[in-house]
């Protein structure tokens, strides 16, 4: 995570508990370049309120760059 900090997003709501969180890693250069996704966690009290697939998007977009 050292190198790819941005590749983990946590997703905290305002009292800062944490929601979830979406892990991820860039692997391979030029065009045999992928990203992998590690690990994506949603708390219980917090699911089906599709952050799963906002913090996915935003992993997404980092990706893009």
């Amino acid at each position: 995570m050292i190198n790819h900090g941005e590749y983990f997003q946590v997703c905290e709501h305002p009292n800062g508990e944490i929601m979830g969180y979406v892990m991820g890693k860039a692997e391979g250069e030029n065009e045999y370049w992928h990203g992998h996704v590690t690990a994506v966690t949603v708390a219980p009290t917090y699911r089906r309120l599709h952050l799963a697939a906002r913090m996915m998007h935003a992993l997404e977009e980092i990706s893009e760059l």
